[in-house]
Formats: structure tokens, C-alpha cells, sequence
């Protein structure tokens, strides 16, 4: 995939549109040259796309510079990122003390309020403070459990069903026969290792028994 011509072809094409730019065109004016990248505000530098077009004219600048300008161009205009792009957003931002990374303590808590307040004008159902309501939170007495186990998002809905629990009750202990508990000193968590695997863990540091129990072996 060439990027560079094929957005050298997006803004040489859309720059003859331009008579229809206008309020409410549904067109948006483009710096060919971002001013991240010390675009200036000529005519020359400008094109005219919609806006699926510039979400994608930034993707393709994304994809030739790496600037992760670009990615925050793409959400501003309604684009749905991945999680790597997502991620890399949200480093250059703490990295560089930008926005929400940047304020004071102060500001922070005005955010909060101000979000806080927004949210109790909605009537949306969904919302974090709705769920904190006394009418949400009878709601969620109201599911209980069995909803969230029921759910088609739950991954472990399978090992709940009925067919799920005779399962795991077949498996019982005999899947850890075997096996010693170990763990690393400092560690709250334990895993039962193979024997195979033993002579490997205690190289890495790890230690027989439960960090609960150490002096306890487990088989």
C-alpha cells in the first residue's frame, strides 16, 4: 500500500471541490500539510474533504509519519482506534503532560464535579451516576448474580452451565496431581508447578509451599 500517493491523490482531487465548501456543506477544510508538521494556513496547503475522507487522509499520514498527531486527529473526527493506537495516545499525552496529564489537582477535581453534574442531567440509564442512585441500585439488587453469569459478554458462562459445572467436577483434583505449590517470596499468589517444570521455577526464585503456608508443601 503506497500511503504517500495515495494521499497525494486524496488532496490533489478534493482541492477542486472547493467552490462547494461552505457552512453546512458537510465538508471540512484539510491542511495538506498538518500544522503539527508546521503546515501554514495558505490556500495553497488547503483541500476539501468529508468527513469520512479526513479521518482517512490522517490515517494515511499516520501510517507515513508516525505521528501520533494524526491519531488524535482521527478520534477528534469520530474515528474508532484500536487498541495499540488508543494506547500509544494515551503514553504521548502522560509523557508529554498533556490535557487530563497535565493539570493541576485542582482542575482534575473540577473536572470530576463537572462530569458528575452533566451526568445527573441525563437521563441515560447507563451512566455511572445513575447506577449510584437508589432506583440503579435497586435495579442491580434486581439482576443479582445470575445475570451477570447468564450474560453472552461473561467468559466464563460456559463453566457455570450445567454442563460447565459437571465438568470442572470430573476434572476435580486429579488435574493438579502431581504437582507442588510454589512461590516467589513477597508474592501473594502461588501456582501449582509440574514436576517437570520444578528444577525451572526454583532457578527463577520460587520457593515450595503457599505464600500463606511457605513451610507447607503441597502436593
Amino acid at each position: 500500500m503506497n500511503s504517500k500517493l495515495i494521499y497525494k491523490n486524496l488532496c490533489e482531487n478534493r482541492k477542486g471541490i472547493k467552490e462547494s465548501y461552505k457552512t453546512k456543506s458537510g465538508l471540512h477544510k484539510h491542511h495538506i500539510i498538518p500544522r503539527h508538521m508546521g503546515g501554514a494556513d495558505d490556500e495553497s496547503n488547503f483541500t476539501y474533504l468529508t468527513p469520512k475522507e479526513h479521518q482517512i487522509a490522517h490515517y494515511l499520514l499516520w501510517r507515513i509519519y508516525k505521528n501520533v498527531n494524526d491519531l488524535r486527529s482521527m478520534k477528534m473526527l469520530g474515528a474508532r482506534l484500536i487498541l495499540l493506537q488508543r494506547k500509544t495516545i494515551g503514553e504521548w499525552c502522560r509523557d508529554n503532560k498533556i490535557g487530563f496529564h497535565g493539570a493541576t489537582s485542582e482542575q482534575k477535581t473540577e473536572w470530576r464535579k463537572k462530569g458528575l453534574e452533566t451526568q445527573k442531567l441525563s437521563d441515560d440509564k447507563n451512566s455511572f451516576y445513575w447506577w449510584s442512585t437508589s432506583e440503579g441500585r435497586k435495579k442491580r439488587a434486581s439482576l443479582g448474580g445470575k445475570k451477570s453469569i447468564q450474560s453472552d459478554n461473561n467468559p466464563w458462562k460456559y463453566w457455570a452451565s450445567a454442563e460447565g459445572r459437571k465438568k470442572r467436577a470430573s476434572l476435580g483434583g486429579k488435574s493438579h496431581t502431581g504437582k507442588r505449590c510454589m512461590h516467589k517470596p513477597g508474592d501473594k499468589s502461588f501456582k501449582r508447578i509440574k514436576p517437570e517444570d520444578i528444577e525451572k521455577k526454583l532457578a527463577e526464585g520460587y520457593i515450595f509451599g503457599s505464600p500463606h503456608k511457605p513451610n507447607k508443601k503441597y502436593l
